[in-house]
């Protein structure tokens, strides 16, 4: 082999290597670029799925203070019902004709005292 011919061959595994760190350095760069806008894509996908189930917490929220608002006022009403028939049982006086007294005696005292401020 002459001198030309192994400066020829070596002029060629140069460019030949550097076409391949060429190659390699470009499919990083777009294997970068490819996981960024896939990165991104996520991100808008979580967003989304994170704004979804908020709107699906609000709806949860109000179904769950409906049905606690029901069984409260369920809850208040056998519990007022339970101390009137305690109360009755107790006493042998039936709550609701205690209240009609109760009105009934702040009228007589109303009535007594508009005779007391005639005399």
């Amino acid at each position: 082999m002459s001198d030309n011919t192994v400066v020829k061959a070596a002029k060629n595994v140069v460019e030949s290597g550097e076409g391949v760190a060429r190659n390699i350095w470009l499919a990083g760069l777009g294997l970068y670029s490819r996981s960024l806008e896939e990165a991104q894509q996520l991100n808008e996908k979580t967003n989304q799925k994170f704004d979804e189930l908020v709107e699906r917490g609000k709806e949860v929220e109000i179904e769950a203070k409906e049905c606690i608002g029901k069984n409260a006022e369920k809850a208040t009403d056998e519990v007022e019902a339970g101390m009137n028939d305690l109360f009755y049982r107790l006493s042998g006086v039936d709550r609701e004709k205690l209240e009609r007294m109760d009105e009934k005696i702040d009228k007589l005292t109303v009535a007594v005292e508009k005779l007391a401020e005639a005399e």
